[in-house]
């Protein structure tokens, strides 16, 4: 009777959300708040598989393995920037899996629509604040999160064209990455403005390391001589907005990602519905200690 009674029971459909880096980042657990916020709303119900790959593309792509053994309807994901990765996402979608990306988008990988900010617009307008900020030829430290993550690439070329085009002439003296680790974002911006003790301001193409890097430039000095920068506004941000340390945010509304990409996803799922539209920019704001409630 056991028997018959679990074959009648329902398996539920599962969907993967799948990050890159660490679980503990405010970025994504904003991103999964927006997505959870959505989830009632969905009548079928599905269960929520969500995961962190380390940084590199074999162990996202064993972890997109890991939660198909038992199959996925559907996968929202932030993919590293890598061949592999994106033919093994286009693998599912021939397979009748949809996908979207998340924050950072992947060429040619079949995905059905992309969800976040425009990251080369997101870097032009932290330059175009730090442009403000700064006095002419200041000279700027970038730290990003890692190399192949498209977004963070495209916020640096950004922000660097329009360094270039703006007459105050910063100039950008180095660019380290912290693979969106507190520790080593600390390590690195003393590293940095000991190889190059003309910097005076940082921007952080990444939000991961903020609070690291903050506090790495909050201890090189007892003077607020730093302008400084960052993406979105977590505990950290706030912190050293409160300090003083942290002049803006570029805000990118990361709930409302997390949100739209599972409407999208769950439409195609569920009703097989197209996306209205393939990328799906959410627009950018900046946050100043005066904006906010500290």
């Amino acid at each position: 009777m056991a028997q018959q009674k679990d074959a009648g029971l329902k398996t539920r459909d599962r969907i993967g959300v799948l990050f890159y880096g660490d679980e503990k980042a405010d970025f994504f657990d904003s991103v999964i708040e927006g997505i959870k916020a959505v989830l009632p709303s969905v009548k079928a119900e599905p269960e929520l598989v969500i995961g962190f790959s380390p940084m590199n593309a074999a162990a996202q792509i064993s972890m997109i393995d890991e939660m198909m053994k038992k199959p996925l309807k559907g996968l929202i994901i932030s993919p590293i920037d890598d061949e592999k990765v994106a033919e093994r996402l286009k693998a599912l979608s021939v397979n009748g899996i949809p996908v979207v990306t998340v924050h950072t988008d992947i060429a040619d990988s079949g995905r059905i629509a992309y969800v976040g900010t425009d990251p080369y617009k997101a870097g032009r307008a932290a330059a175009a604040q730090m442009c403000l900020l700064c006095e002419p030829k200041t000279e700027v430290g970038i730290v990003t999160g890692f190399h192949r993550i498209k977004g963070h690439e495209l916020r640096i070329k950004g922000f660097m064209d329009y360094l270039a085009e703006n007459d105050k002439a910063l100039t950008v003296e180095c660019i380290g990455e912290c693979r969106d680790e507190d520790y080593k974002a600390y390590e690195l911006v003393q590293k940095i403005q000991s190889d190059h003790p003309g910097i005076s301001a940082f921007f952080f193409a990444t939000t991961g390391g903020v609070y690291g890097g903050c506090k790495g430039i909050w201890q090189m000095t007892t003077r607020l001589s730093f302008h400084v920068v960052t993406f979105d506004v977590f505990k950290a941000t706030r912190e050293f907005m409160r300090k003083g340390l942290i002049d803006c945010a570029v805000y990118q509304n990361p709930k409302h990602q997390g949100a739209l990409a599972l409407r999208i996803l769950t439409n195609k799922i569920y009703s097989n519905e197209d996306p209205k539209k393939e990328i799906n920019l959410s627009e950018l704001s900046i946050k100043t200690a005066e904006c906010l409630y500290l």
